[in-house]
């Protein structure tokens, strides 16, 4: 059967009327071609479709044309495994063409306007992780009017490599080639959203974890502004860039060891896939503590340099991202999982000074922190998941929020939520993606909330996110019950079932951290 098609978004209407009928396909017509999409779980859904091409260690372009069928493959760039693949998540098929958005549109009729564009950035480290994969997936935020798009982007060496002779080829793309297919996805939306329904003049970009961060970074990035309009950054930061140069010796050593010569790109550029990404026992649990000690010093992140000219702090602080409404926070035990940390955390205050020093902190700031946490904390353990919670996802992200509130209206959040059942796990890093975007049913969230009390409230917890989340996107403030301040009031929103208020800790909680240039 022939799927039903509209040109423009005034015949929504009509094309969903003749969908929900007769079960059909939906076709969007678009300049670049037609898009196929499907009518699933309460919303439209489209998948992998191509927003640019780009040669191995080449700044993208804007795809011209679109192949005729497209709209129903889920893709993945590719990556070493991250968290939830390890832990039984889907992760769908990797190709190097991998530069696509994933979009889910209401079953309803748009506005004159058009819906609120949600455009969202999935984490993992800057090494991992797809817009495709299932608990991405956007059908609960869309059936509250708005559009979501989520994106791909090159991951680790395709996306960051630092290199001496990449940077002699081109200045502006070198180091950044991800967050270049960034940018080139967010003109894409300018271009073609209103065809799905979306307004191009309402776009909030959101982000977890290194989709966070990146969202900090385009805040900072000139040829990023004026493609969004809000922003939203959930355990990110802005401190997760490195100059270019810093990273040129790894980039060397890193092609050498795969047997180029760092000068000799045609080497680079021909090397198969497996040589970049070696194999990986797909279902070995992660090593958490490994993961924590290795992000810090990882080179595969953004850079600065001609793309990227001022760090994310400064531009915030000087105001370059003025006028543009923020929403940031961090979970309470991000990398903590109280009930783990006789197992994860290290034995003795030496062992705890030892693993700041693999992190590369400098002696003098290492031992003033050791210190700071001995007053804080008698056990070395259960300190190790705050120090790390603190210094790479809350005390980051709250600092966003204390740069942004001068320039322009700021909410902070802190999600303390515990899942009923698996209490020692904490409100751990990535646990508010669960009520967000409400995927219960898909790995790794599925064992966490089979019992109804843990659904249940994970469910209510959920329906208060998105609407605090989606009035956000559509008004620049986050509405809802309790009234969420404006960061500058002193508070902070506790997402929990029920919800409440906090007064601000960042003094309390970062100071220290701040003291010793640590953020």
């Amino acid at each position: 059967m022939r799927p039903s098609t509209f040109l423009r978004p005034g015949a929504v209407a009509l094309t969903l009327t003749l969908g929900l009928a007769l079960a059909q396909g939906i076709a969007v017509q678009t300049p670049l071609g037609p898009a196929l999409g499907q009518i699933e779980k309460g919303a439209i859904a489209f998948y992998g479709l191509p927003y640019a091409q780009a040669n191995r260690f080449e700044a993208p372009r804007p795809v011209a044309a679109w192949p005729s069928g497209v709209g129903k493959e889920r893709v993945a760039c590719p990556q070493t495994l991250g968290t939830p693949a390890r832990l039984g998540g889907y992760l769908p098929p990797q190709r190097e063409e991998c530069l696509v958005v994933n979009l889910f549109l209401p079953l309803e009729l748009p506005p004159p306007e058009g819906f609120p564009v949600m455009v969202y950035l999935h984490g993992g480290g800057f090494t991992s992780g797809s817009a495709a994969e299932p608990i991405y997936e956007g059908h609960r935020l869309a059936q509250e009017g708005v559009v979501v798009v989520s994106v791909d982007y090159r991951l680790g060496p395709l996306g960051f490599l630092a290199l001496p002779a990449l940077a002699k080829e081109d200045r502006k793309a070198v180091g950044n080639y991800g967050l270049l297919d960034l940018v080139e996805a967010l003109r894409f939306v300018q271009r073609y959203i209103r065809y799905f329904g979306g307004n191009p003049q309402n776009v909030t970009l959101f982000g977890e974890s290194a989709g966070g961060m990146l969202v900090c970074t385009l805040l900072a990035t000139p040829e990023a502004q004026g493609l969004f309009h809000r922003a939203i950054l959930q355990s990110g930061g802005c401190h997760q860039v490195h100059p270019l140069e810093k990273d040129f010796p790894f980039g060397e050593r890193w092609a050498r060891n795969l047997g180029c010569s760092p000068e000799d790109l045609a080497c680079l550029r021909h090397l198969p896939l497996s040589r970049l990404f070696p194999s990986q026992e797909p279902k070995a649990p992660p090593d958490i503590t490994s993961s924590a000690l290795g992000f810090p010093n990882s080179p595969f992140k953004p850079h600065l340099g001609a793309l990227l000219p001022d760090s994310p702090l400064q531009a915030l602080g000087q105001g370059k991202a003025r006028g543009i409404p923020l929403l940031v926070g961090a979970n309470l035990e991000e990398l903590t999982f109280p009930g783990l940390a006789w197992l994860l955390g290290p034995g003795t205050w030496e062992e705890f000074s030892g693993r700041l020093a693999a992190q590369g902190i400098p002696p003098k700031e290492r031992e003033a922190l050791t210190k700071a946490y001995q007053k804080r904390f008698s056990d070395p353990r259960k300190a190790w998941g705050e120090v790390q919670t603190d210094l790479q996802l809350l005390c980051p992200s709250l600092k966003a929020a204390r740069l942004q509130a001068p320039f322009a209206p700021t909410y902070a959040y802190l999600f303390t939520f515990r899942v009923p059942g698996w209490e020692g796990l904490g409100a751990f890093h990535g646990l508010e993606l669960a009520p967000l975007f409400g995927n219960f049913e898909e790995m790794p969230f599925l064992p966490l909330f089979l019992s109804a009390e843990a659904r249940e409230k994970a469910e209510a917890l959920g329906k208060r996110m998105r609407r605090y989340w989606v009035s956000f996107a559509r008004e620049g403030e986050p509405r809802g019950w309790p009234r969420w301040p404006t960061y500058e009031e002193g508070y902070l929103l506790r997402l929990d079932e029920p919800p409440g208020l906090l007064p601000d800790s960042y003094e309390e909680r970062c100071g220290a951290l701040e003291a010793l240039g640590l953020l």
